[in-house]
């Protein structure tokens, strides 16, 4: 009996390789593959929603008639409408499920099923779903199902390998000849060890034994590959299962969940895979069919109205400007070597060539005004800044008058002969230059001093109160304080200002005033991104305009609360109808969910086929039998 044990183990491992062979070339003629199905979890979650329902029976107005709506179905024999449960489907057999976007994500549930036939102690079953949205594959993370002796095999590598690192000694002082070591120390070192100690230690360190250890360690890599031919995944697999027995299927629900894209309509899984022995490739299977998931959102129900705004055209307009033009003590002829008068110049001619080529508005004037600091008596300054005021005055009207000539156009006319003639544009309006003098600049002076962080408090309040005396002896009362010097070296030169105001008319335009209707571009835009299902940037558009639109946003966040008392104040349309039932249903108030629904259907048939596309909705349709076309229950 003894010696006939090992023939006995023999037999039943080729037993057992037959085994595994017949039934791979089954699998092979017969193409089996791994199944996808839509999720049986959640079609029977579902089923048990609809059933949950608080109410057999509703009792709903129509104008002025009464209308019942019950669970029921048509007895055959007496045509009436009998109370009945809904009755489950024995097996999901659909290819397809609608599926709904909410808060910006679509969750896509199915079922991995490997069957029976396919199912081997021996085997490792590598599974690769992938999603088709768009124009993109995805590939999704891999399920494996693992025969019980893949799985020992596996773990009988890691074991040999483990047992191999055990092996390598990493410690260098046991590479050492302690012994040896130390009789040569008590011989020839006293005390310390020094550098001839350091040329001992290497003479009696094992350098063979230390190679050959190191050797092990390098190769580790390659010891592991060949002890573990097949290694357990841990990074891009969704499920690595073990199998004991095969006495039937495996099922594995497989959820993803997706950020929605603009315009996503239908999202479609496909599967693939591969069957492994021993890490040795045994067979591919097919692709499957796919599976359709088809995405609806409450994008889809936006509003697309044009919304316009009336703004108000003013034929008059005007722009101002200013500059700090230095000019000489007592002076008022332009200098542009003047400090920074060149760049200051430059500043406003540039100001006045954009006006010339505007080709919305035409100037008509333009009044330069002038300031002086305080030195010297008011009636010189009132004079200076005057002349000075003429001064700038006269320097930008011949600028302008200058470019004006260097850029005069010229247009071709035909005659009636054919011969061409050159004539002269029509020449633009003069416009006017004013000069306005403004005097002593006491305003500004008075705003530098409060601001300077220089002055002291108490010298602020001296100024402040020599400011408050007549306007001829303010200077005079100032020449007395210890801070003047400062006034007139920091502060004085920023006083004389030049400034400019343009005094615009729109081209064309006779009336003064014109109202204007225009497309609102700021609700163009927040349509745009619900569309695109940006519902929180959206939302922070739409809100001060407290729509349709407005409260769909809201529902997409599940701002319910909100959604609600902007639909209430809201015309009955069927979509806003629509919409009511919706949110009614998420309050599971049926009655008025119900009601709103067939409101909405009586005057848009359409939405009673929208209304599986939504979850809510569809419990409803399912659990009272909305979608009977039996005018004696229910009219649309």
């Amino acid at each position: 009996m003894k010696a006939s044990t090992p023939w006995t183990l023999l037999l039943l491992l080729l037993l057992c390789g037959c085994g595994s062979g017949a039934k791979m070339r089954r699998v092979k003629q017969q193409e089996l593959s791994a199944r996808l199905s839509l999720s049986r979890e959640e079609w029977e979650e579902e089923r048990s929603i609809i059933r949950s329902g608080t109410r057999d029976t509703l009792t709903l107005r129509d104008g002025d008639r009464e209308i019942i709506v019950m669970k029921a179905i048509r007895d055959e024999e007496t045509g009436e409408m009998v109370a009945n449960e809904v009755i489950d489907a024995a097996v999901v057999t659909a290819r397809f499920r609608n599926i709904a976007e909410r808060l910006g994500q679509i969750d896509i549930r199915f079922d991995v099923c490997v069957p029976a036939a396919m199912q081997d102690a021996k085997w490792q079953l590598r599974l690769y779903p992938q999603l088709f949205v768009q124009a993109d594959t995805l590939p999704l993370q891999a399920v494996i199902v693992t025969g019980a002796d893949y799985r020992k095999e596996q773990l009988r590598g890691y074991r040999q390998y483990e047992r191999y690192l055990r092996s390598i000694i990493t410690d260098s002082t046991r590479f050492v000849d302690w012994r040896n070591l130390k009789i040569w120390i008590d011989r020839n070192l006293s005390h310390n060890f020094g550098p001839d100690g350091q040329e001992a230690l290497l003479h009696y360190t094992r350098k063979m034994l230390k190679r050959y250890h190191k050797s092990k360690w390098d190769a580790r890599e390659k010891v592991f590959a060949h002890y573990v031919p097949s290694p357990i995944l841990t990074e891009g697999v969704r499920l690595d299962t073990v199998l004991q027995d095969a006495s039937g299927d495996f099922v594995y629900e497989y959820t993803q969940t997706l950020r929605t894209r603009p315009r996503l309509k239908k999202v479609e899984v496909v599967l693939s895979g591969e069957i492994f022995q021993e890490e040795r490739h045994l067979y591919s299977m097919p692709r499957t069919q796919p599976l359709a998931f088809y995405v609806s959102s409450l994008s889809d129900l936006t509003d697309p109205t044009e919304r316009y705004v009336t703004r108000i055209v003013e034929r008059r307009a005007s722009s101002h400007n200013s500059c700090e033009l230095a000019f000489r003590p007592g002076q008022w002829e332009m200098d542009p070597n003047l400090e920074d008068n060149r760049y200051q110049m430059d500043r406003i001619r540039e100001n006045i060539l954009e006006l010339e080529r505007n080709d919305e508005y035409v100037t008509d004037s333009v009044v330069v005004s002038a300031w002086a600091s305080p030195e010297g008596s008011l009636a010189a300054n009132q004079l200076l800044t005057q002349r000075r005021a003429a001064s700038v005055a006269g320097y930008f009207q011949r600028f302008l008058q200058h470019y004006r000539d260097s850029v005069q156009s010229f247009r071709i006319t035909v005659t009636e002969d054919g011969r061409e003639r050159l004539t002269a544009a029509e020449k633009p309006a003069s416009i006017r230059f004013l000069s306005h003098s403004k005097g002593e600049n006491w305003t500004l002076l008075e705003r530098l001093v409060l601001l300077d962080s220089c002055l002291t408090s108490a010298q602020k309040a001296s100024f402040l109160s020599v400011s408050g005396r007549p306007e001829d002896q303010r200077e005079e009362a100032l020449r007395k304080e210890a801070f003047y010097p400062y006034l007139r070296e920091q502060l004085y030169p920023r006083l004389r200002l030049v400034s400019f105001d343009f005094y615009l008319s729109r081209k064309g335009m006779v009336k003064d005033t014109v109202h204007t209707t225009e497309p609102d571009t700021l609700y163009r835009r927040a349509v745009a991104l619900l569309r695109d299902r940006d519902y929180p940037a959206a939302l922070e558009l739409l809100r001060p305009y407290r729509d349709v639109n407005t409260a769909l946003a809201c529902m997409a966040l599940d701002y319910n609360a909100s959604a609600l008392d902007i639909l209430l104040q809201q015309k009955r349309t069927p979509a806003v109808n629509y919409l009511l039932a919706l949110l009614y249903a998420r309050r599971q108030e049926d009655e008025l969910a119900v009601q709103h629904f067939l409101d909405a259907c009586r005057e848009n048939h359409s939405l009673l086929f929208r209304g599986n596309l939504d979850p809510e909705i569809h419990v409803l349709i399912e659990r009272y039998g909305l979608d009977r076309d039996d005018e004696t229950d229910i009219n649309y």
